[in-house]
């Protein structure tokens, strides 16, 4: 059920299938679903392929997806998604998530009310303090400093918000990206994000998918640590410079964010300090 939607994946190798169970855990249910309405196709290719990064291609509702072995397509008006799989993502659960059901899936459930959201998210009392803004503004930090005092992360780049007189914020358990200088100590593994290379946390403690309360809060830089409250149309319009790939969808990205605001709208300053700006958010929604 990814983001409360039926979805069915078939693979055509048992290896393959167990890799695709991995990566998609949190989201597996032993009850009976209804009908799906995402249904994605593996299978196994054997021939041999170079080790690069896949190139993603996007126009309107359908995504192809081609390079180093993996050759696949999703049509989001039809719920449906293929792709050929090489064989050194068969036994890589976090591999085949990144470079293979991430995009496909994501393309198409973004396209099925589940508008993504440029943003960090954190549970804080029950509801989702979503921390909005764009590439750089500190949001892997804070996530990552939310998770080191036991909070529960939603996750530290995009969240997905479900509209509707019940709004839902749901969040996508992955690693947690953050520069090498910013990593805790041990041995993570290495992504280039954005063209830059960043260490993997994996997050600990209980995974968290949604939350039906939230609080929207925009990021900045100052000299002080602050937190203030602030109308919902200036965050609005503090958000409305939409980075590439969330232009996509920009009216439903556009709506989300107002629908986020409208629930409340905070500004939070930012030092070097992201465990004291943790901080200061448990004061605030504690």
């Amino acid at each position: 059920m990814l983001f409360g939607i039926p979805t069915l994946v078939i693979a055509d190798d048992p290896r393959l299938l167990a890799a695709a169970r991995a990566a998609l855990a949190d989201w597996l249910t032993e009850a009976p679903i209804p009908e799906p309405e995402i249904t994605l196709h593996l299978a196994r290719d054997d021939r041999p392929a170079e080790r690069v990064s896949p190139a993603i291609r996007a126009e309107g509702s359908r995504l192809a997806i081609n390079g180093g072995g993996i050759a696949g397509e999703a049509d989001a008006r039809a719920g449906l998604a293929r792709c050929d799989v090489p064989a050194r993502l068969i036994d890589d659960p976090r591999g085949l998530a990144e470079d293979v059901l991430d995009p496909l899936l994501l393309f198409v459930a973004t396209r099925r009310g589940r508008v993504p959201v440029h943003a960090a998210g954190i549970v804080i009392g029950g509801s989702a303090i979503v921390l909005a803004g764009p590439s750089g503004s500190g949001k892997s930090s804070l996530a990552l400093a939310a998770m080191t005092r036991g909070l529960a992360v939603l996750s530290d780049d995009t969240i997905h918000v479900e509209p509707g007189p019940g709004m839902r914020v749901w969040g996508f358990p992955r690693p947690i990206h953050v520069f090498p200088a910013d990593a805790p100590a041990g041995a993570h593994d290495l992504r280039h994000r954005g063209g830059k290379l960043k260490h993997a946390i994996v997050p600990t403690g209980k995974s968290v998918l949604h939350a039906d309360r939230a609080a929207l809060v925009v990021l900045d830089r100052g000299d002080a640590l602050s937190l203030e409250p602030i109308a919902s149309a200036e965050a609005i319009a503090a958000l409305s410079r939409l980075d590439p790939g969330f232009d996509l969808l920009r009216a439903e990205s556009m709506a989300a964010i107002a629908a986020l605001a409208a629930a409340g709208a905070w500004r939070l300053r930012l030092t070097r300090d992201p465990d004291a700006a943790i901080a200061l958010l448990q004061d605030r929604f504690g």
